[in-house]
């Protein structure tokens, strides 16, 4: 996909930013931002491509060509990329671990990526992240079970979404 072409998806979210009571996910809106985006992961500071060599193929643990950072985690920095070597384009997260990148998928596809930032929104209607719960926090747990079944089939992932809900049900009993 071409970086217009994402840039024209990722624009048909209403919101740049969404959060759900601790957590939330910060989109880039242009094409500048997108090319900003790409520093450190893959991209030099001087808008050089970063290559590994390699014997044959792709290595586990490295930053793959074919991934495109549009998004960013608004509490720890985590990068939110795409998988341009697949037509659907996946959506995946990832932090760099001892042993290189490790990665979890969040969506299937861009377009679910998008209808999970939409519903999550729909939920909190947050304009920043919350450090302590308040009268608007979602706290019924029948009404968060719905949500993250909503969440895991409109993705097509369900291990990182559980882990999503699991992170805001500790953050409402912790505070």
């Amino acid at each position: 996909m071409t970086d217009k072409k994402l840039m024209n998806t990722l624009n048909t979210l209403a919101h740049d930013e969404v959060f759900f009571g601790p957590q939330g996910f910060k989109q880039v809106t242009t094409l500048n931002e997108l090319n900003k985006a790409q520093l450190g992961f893959g991209m030099s500071e001087l808008g050089q491509v970063q290559t590994i060599e390699r014997v044959s193929g792709e290595e586990k643990g490295c930053w793959q060509t074919s991934w495109q950072v549009f998004a960013r985690d608004t509490e720890l920095g985590d990068p939110y990329f795409v998988d341009n070597n697949q037509d659907n384009l996946p959506v995946y997260t990832g932090f760099l671990g001892d042993e290189g990148w490790e990665i979890e998928q969040v969506a299937s596809s861009l377009v679910g990526y998008i209808a999970c930032m939409q519903l999550l929104f729909n939920h909190g209607e947050q304009v920043q992240a919350q450090f302590f719960p308040d009268l608007s926090s979602v706290t019924d747990e029948a009404t968060l079970e719905q949500l993250q079944q909503q969440l895991i089939e409109i993705s097509g992932s369900e291990h990182f979404w559980q882990l999503f809900i699991q992170c805001y049900l500790d953050w409402l009993i912790e505070e």
